[in-house]
């Protein structure tokens, strides 16, 4: 009891200065909605989580899907690389493929080989993989995107165990000028699942950060999820969001730019930034470099878009009390990015005070855990 009197004055506090008088009734129902969500958060953690829920992120790089584990593990999780790689069909090659596990699927007279066995197929042949996304959206320029997306989703997420299932899927955040694009990709989507049997909704990525991991701060802050196409950030405030929006700009920037700068094939220097990439030491090549100073790019071209943007809001919260900033996404995964990013941090004249900077407890995973959370409320 105390602690929930103490969460209570705690959002009585945050909402001082947001009106004139504050509305007791939409009060009692911010409150409501931020105990559900922790409640729901709880329950994965107790494990006593309805186990039909899924929370599905599908971005840019990877698709992760997450749900209730079936025993004692609490949670169960599935990933596969959004990728492919289209090659004629041969029996040689099916029978290869089929030998040793690796996912693939027929297109017209083409082999599909999908997720990361694409990956392994272009690293040994030295050839770039083909994504279905690009900028967080459906790619309207390639043919095979969706039978190739429908196929990737199926391997990390099964068809429900019966109609009306709990899902909850991830959507990135409009960009300004791209709106439509963003209906087309989300309506594909829902259609997708609603077609297997789900009863699915959407939520956006930043959204998704928030709810799984500032629980303590009664879903009050930004959420930011760094991913390959572009980030996505949301400021929320009681669970409710209130910016939401993204720069088309991510890690798939980051590789395309320094593979054009030092000559190198895009998917070797995505392996080096995932593998070796480390911000608190001294870069060991001129690659490295590169990363590093493509890198802080893009983290304060994101930083000067926040500020701009909330310098702009015109209802904003007046905060009486500094908001966490949460990362998620496997762009933030390098040694000492989250030093790297409160260093540039301190380089902008952010509006609103930030308390602290954080990296998602499972960075790569956060968004599906988000999205699991909203499913199962």
């Amino acid at each position: 009891m105390m602690e929930e009197e103490n969460d209570k004055n705690v959002l009585d506090d945050l909402l001082q200065g947001t009106s004139d008088a504050v509305d007791s009734h939409m009060l009692d129902t911010l409150i409501t909605k931020v105990d559900e969500l922790k409640e729901s958060g709880k329950n994965i953690e107790d494990r006593s989580l309805n186990k039909k829920a899924y929370g599905l992120d599908i971005g840019t790089s990877r698709i992760v899907s997450m749900k209730r584990g079936e025993d004692a593990s609490g949670l169960e999780s599935a990933d596969e690389l959004n990728a492919f790689i289209a090659v004629s069909e041969t029996k040689f090659l099916k029978d290869m493929l089929t030998k040793n596990k690796m996912a693939y699927t027929k297109i017209k007279d083409d082999i599909a080989i999908l997720g990361y066995a694409a990956q392994q197929f272009a690293n040994t042949f030295n050839s770039e993989i083909r994504r279905p996304m690009k900028k967080g959206l459906i790619t309207p320029d390639e043919i095979y995107a969706l039978p190739v997306m429908k196929e990737i989703i199926g391997l990390v997420l099964p068809r429900p165990d019966e109609v009306g299932q709990p899902l909850c899927f991830s959507v990135p955040a409009p960009e300004p000028g791209s709106e439509m694009d963003l209906v087309f990709h989300e309506g594909m989507l829902r259609k997708h699942l609603v077609g297997l049997g789900y009863k699915a909704k959407s939520i956006s990525e930043g959204m998704a950060i928030v709810l799984s991991d500032l629980a303590d701060d009664n879903f009050t802050g930004i959420g930011i999820s760094m991913g390959a196409g572009m980030c996505n950030v949301c400021l929320s405030f009681l669970s409710v969001p209130v910016i939401v929006f993204s720069i088309s700009r991510g890690g798939d920037d980051i590789d395309a730019s320094v593979a054009r700068t030092m000559r190198e094939t895009v998917n070797r220097v995505r392996v080096i930034k995932e593998e070796s990439l480390d911000f608190t030491r001294t870069p060991k090549s001129n690659l490295e470099n590169a990363l590093i100073i493509y890198y802080e790019d893009l983290i304060t071209t994101l930083l000067n878009a926040l500020t701009n943007i909330l310098s702009r809001a015109e209802k904003l919260p007046r905060l009486n009390q500094a908001i966490p900033i949460v990362l998620g996404g496997g762009t933030c995964m390098p040694n000492g990015f989250k030093a790297k990013f409160e260093q540039l941090l301190k380089e902008v004249n952010m509006p609103i005070a930030i308390s602290s900077v954080r990296l998602a407890r499972d960075p790569l995973r956060a968004t599906a855990m988000g999205a699991l959370i909203s499913a199962s409320v």
